[in-house]
C-alpha cells in the first residue's frame, strides 16, 4: 500500500491530520524508482569469427581442377594462367597442377578494366595510370602438358 493511501485511510484517526488539512497531502510526494532496465553498454563484438579471406595456396602446391586459390572482398590478387575470377572477386584453378605466386607489374587497361565487376568502381583514377604498380598474380602450371612444340625456325 502506498504512503499517500495509508495516510487517507488513517487520516481521521490521527488528529493532526484532519481532513480540513489538505496541505498536508499535497506536499507529500512518492518517489518511483527511476532507472529503467537496459541492454549492457558493453562492447559485444569482441569475439566475432574471422572472415577466412585471403590467399589459400602456397607457392608450389598441387591443387585441383575448381579448388579456390584467393578468397578476397575487393581486388588484392589477379588472376594469372589457368585460373579464373569469380564474381564476387575468388579465384579458382581452371585446371589440375601447381600454383605458382608471383608479383608482376601490371599495365592498366581501361577495356580490362571495365570488364571488372561493377561493385569495384566504373573509372580509373589518373594517379595510377602515372604510377608503377605492382600485384601479385596467381597462376596454375599444369601437370600434363601437352607436347607438340614448334621451333621458332619454323614459326
Amino acid at each position: 500500500m502506498s504512503l499517500i493511501g495509508l495516510l487517507t485511510k488513517l487520516g481521521p484517526s490521527l488528529g493532526f491530520l484532519s481532513p480540513s488539512a489538505g496541505s498536508v497531502f499535497s506536499d507529500i510526494l512518492v518517489r518511483n524508482a527511476s532507472k529503467k532496465a537496459g541492454a549492457s553498454t558493453r562492447n559485444r563484438c569482441q569475439r566475432t569469427p574471422g572472415k577466412r579471406r585471403g590467399i589459400k595456396v602456397f607457392d608450389g602446391q598441387r591443387v585441383p581442377h575448381g579448388k579456390l586459390l584467393v578468397k578476397q572482398l575487393r581486388l588484392q590478387v589477379l588472376p594469372g594462367w589457368n585460373t579464373k575470377m569469380l564474381n564476387t572477386c575468388n579465384i579458382v584453378a581452371l585446371t589440375h597442377g601447381r600454383a605458382m605466386l608471383t608479383t608482376e607489374k601490371i599495365d592498366p587497361k581501361l577495356d580490362a578494366y571495365s570488364a571488372l565487376p561493377a561493385r569495384l568502381g566504373e573509372v580509373m583514377p589518373q594517379h595510377l595510370l602515372n604510377e608503377n604498380i605492382y600485384r601479385v598474380h596467381v597462376h596454375v602450371v599444369p601437370d600434363e602438358q601437352h607436347q607438340y612444340f614448334k621451333l621458332v625456325d619454323q614459326v
